[in-house]
């Protein structure tokens, strides 16, 4: 198996294991794939790379160099994209039950804020009074591969609720802020093509509402994210020129309908831009014969969460052995001493040995970003492959890195 044209075993025994590898070729394709998709001749749309799928500087770099904005979620987010010069006017930084250093950190940057709920006004206030700002709006409907990572509806921590968004907006009024933007993002990974122009719909007409109620205008429609690609049993992708296509229409559509003005759309993907884009390479330890088979490697949820944390299922390759036939039921787990440390259960795969490499694919978004060293199992090396060259972004781990943050 390669990457990009260059082979997992040398990848393995060059940098060790486990080990992410990132397809930057690959990344660059989904950006002017995406890009493409929702182009518009009619109305400008704005792209922020969703620094919370992968947050790496050089990959941060990569979609900032082919166009792309940045969205930020906390500050040291925000600290990366200005210092891989992401300017600020093209940074949208949403918090989540914002600190007044959070507040205090956007604010003095410059960068257009997007505010998560009312009372997040009167923290922001108490830094500074910005010429812009922007609601995160739940727009009371919401849907996401897994429960989990929905993030709008009746059940969502995120957004200031549609039936409260006018009271928002007022108040912004009531501060003297003349300027304004909207935002919603209501789940992640999703495969439904209807999903995104439905909700725009549903969307607008809650902009629309406060349009008519206040007499403000919006400078920009923030759609969110939430674009899918194909897990394990998935048995369709994402049609994204389809999509695009529909949203374009819908939103051209109802911002004449709505009265709506002359607003930016934009968007925030994360997951499409980078997440078939990542492999995490393992290897087998060990292989237990016991009341179930069970094939140990050296990477655990402490690695790749999304398996435990959301029941998520990766497609799993095993180097020259893609082609043979016999296949036997194991579950895959880590050395993690903790019994949700599995990544794959019945999975039908090949004999294995010990020192076989696994290759987890699909895990360039809410991969090594959410990596932690519990159980001291530290974390793994990551490479880019740029321009048919390995290069080594993140070293590995180390106990000195470990104790550098420590007195005893």
């Amino acid at each position: 198996m390669e990457i990009n044209g260059i082979d997992v075993r040398e990848l393995a025994e060059k940098y060790g294991t486990p080990l992410y590898v990132y397809d930057f070729k690959r990344m660059r394709n989904n950006a002017y794939r995406l890009k493409t998709a929702f182009k518009s001749e009619t109305f400008p749309v704005d792209v922020y790379y969703a620094m919370k799928a992968n947050c790496h500087p050089t990959i941060v770099k990569l979609f900032w160099e082919n166009g792309f904005g940045a969205d930020c979620v906390s500050p040291g987010e925000l600290e990366i994209a200005l210092k891989v010069g992401v300017k600020p006017d093209n940074i949208l930084y949403t918090g989540n039950y914002e600190s007044l250093e959070d507040l205090r950190a956007a604010f003095e940057s410059g960068v257009i804020i997007n505010l998560d709920d009312i009372t997040s006004l009167n923290r922001l206030l108490k830094v500074g009074k910005p010429e812009r700002i922007s609601y995160r709006i739940n727009p009371g409907k919401g849907r996401g591969k897994y429960e989990k990572i929905t993030t709008g509806g009746d059940k969502a921590k995120f957004g200031v609720p549609h039936e409260k968004s006018v009271i928002a907006y007022e108040n912004a009024l009531k501060a003297g802020i003349r300027r304004f933007g909207a935002h919603m993002m209501t789940g992640s990974g999703i495969l439904e093509e209807a999903h995104f122009p439905n909700m725009l719909d549903i969307f607008l007409d809650i902009l629309g509402n406060i349009r008519k109620r206040l007499d403000i205008s919006f400078e920009f429609i923030d759609m969110g994210g939430g674009f899918g690609i194909p897990y394990f049993g998935d048995d369709k992708t994402l049609d994204i020129n389809s999509v695009g296509k529909k949203v374009i229409e819908v939103f051209q559509r109802k911002v004449n309908e709505l009265g709506l003005g002359n607003p930016t759309l934009a968007l925030e993907p994360g997951r499409f831009l980078v997440g078939d884009a990542g492999y995490l390479i393992s290897r087998v330890l060990g292989i237990k014969e016991s009341y179930e088979t069970f094939v140990g490697v050296d990477a655990g949820f402490n690695t790749l969460i999304r398996p435990a944390l959301y029941n998520a299922k990766h497609p799993i390759v095993i180097p020259e052995k893609e082609n043979i036939e016999e296949k036997i039921m194991v579950n895959i787990c880590g050395q993690i001493c903790e019994n949700t440390d599995i990544f794959a259960t019945d999975r039908m795969l090949p004999p294995l040995e010990e020192g076989d490499l696994l290759v987890f694919k699909q895990v360039g978004a809410y991969g090594n970003v959410m990596s932690m060293p519990y159980n001291l199992r530290l974390r793994p090396a990551e490479v880019a492959i740029i321009n048919g060259k390995d290069i080594e972004i993140t070293r590995r781990e180390t106990m000195n890195d470990y104790f550098s943050r420590i007195s005893f």
